[in-house]
């Protein structure tokens, strides 16, 4: 094997373009009535306090820092489960003081009227790059054993939009016109739902996709991380999925919220080695053109790494400083890659 020459990260002022975080305002935004009936209370999470969390944070870290490591260079908007995706995009082009390069908006695209919402999505805001309808489903969330389908799917309970014979036909008739309106596409799904995922993307070699947080593999140790091994069939079954996304060159995949593959990892050596081998196993399948570091910034730090299973979590700097000890050993040109480059081409970021 020919050997490559390293740089470690300490030589570096890497650039880091945050590919995936959320704004919202249940209180204020009357599109946010199914995300309110989520939560208790109100949720409420706005450019200025995403700037301080992640923006600023890493700005205060690189000023105290001696080794210049990171430089945030932009972000991309992901949506929130509103009742009206072009009411989201237009409240979030109205926004001031946000870092957002590119936004990604949400639409059911086994809607009846599906190609003249992209029409209007894409008229909205030049800064439209991709589509996100949450697809996690393993049954009707309503049973509460059916813990890997996603609150989202609330608003259509049950239906699997990627298995379902009926309904995944009329899903991937509104994915084909993503290609028509230049379009990329997000894809959030349980890991059983992999495989089903890569025969549509197969379909549609022209539309880029993502796999978000990394597969969604979940709790491998058990609830309260009480299992002495990882869950095997867990593993195999998220491993058999990621490999045929793969073996696709459309698709890609987004390094993001570990805390749900097993929350509080950043409490326990083992947890870390495990997470860094998993986030390292899936950069050595996709290579590191096709993965992409994001900080999926929304609330806190805990919510933004494990969806609710915990209540620690890494900050923005720690987890990019995670990040760069878990692929120290990688070349500049990869590094970059995984920082930037690749989400930069990805949503098409100048």
């Amino acid at each position: 094997q020919k050997s490559r020459q390293l740089i470690p990260f300490e030589r570096l002022k890497m650039e880091f373009l945050d590919c995936h975080h959320h704004f919202f305002d249940s209180k204020n935004n009357k599109f946010s009535k199914f995300l309110s009936s989520l939560i208790d209370g109100e949720a409420v999470y706005l450019p200025k306090d995403y700037n301080r969390d992640v923006l600023q944070a890493i700005e205060e870290s690189e000023s105290q820092s001696k080794q210049k490591k990171i430089r945030h260079v932009g972000s991309v908007h992901v949506e929130v489960m509103p009742d009206d995706g072009l009411s989201e995009v237009l409240w979030v082009e109205s926004l001031n003081n946000t870092t957002v390069k590119a936004i990604v908006a949400s639409c059911n695209l086994a809607e009846d009227n599906v190609e003249a919402t992209l029409q209007s999505l894409t008229k909205a805001s030049p800064k439209v790059r991709g589509i996100r309808w949450i697809l996690d489903c393993v049954g009707s969330r309503k049973n509460p054993e059916n813990e890997a389908t996603h609150p989202g799917n609330l608003r259509h309970d049950g239906i699997d939009y990627l298995r379902d014979e009926v309904h995944s036909t009329k899903f991937a008739h509104g994915f084909s016109f993503l290609e028509k309106y230049g379009l990329s596409f997000d894809l959030q799904c349980a890991p059983e739902q992999l495989p089903a995922a890569a025969a549509l993307c197969a379909r549609y070699p022209n539309v880029p996709v993502v796999i978000d947080h990394l597969g969604k593999l979940m709790l491998i140790l058990g609830k309260n991380n009480t299992n002495l091994m990882p869950d095997d069939v867990k593993l195999d079954e998220w491993r058999h999925g990621m490999k045929a996304m793969a073996k696709l060159p459309n698709v890609y995949v987004k390094i993001s919220m570990l805390g749900r593959i097993i929350p509080s990892w950043i409490q326990s050596t083992r947890s870390i080695d495990l997470i860094r081998k998993l986030c390292q196993e899936t950069v050595i399948l996709f290579g590191p053109e096709r993965c992409m570091i994001a900080s999926n910034f929304h609330g806190d730090a805990a919510s933004s790494d494990s969806d609710g299973y915990s209540t620690v979590g890494p900050t923005a700097v720690e987890y990019l400083e995670f990040m760069m000890d878990f692929f120290a050993a990688m070349t500049l040109k990869e590094q970059q890659q995984l920082f930037a480059g690749t989400a930069k081409k990805f949503y098409r970021i100048e």
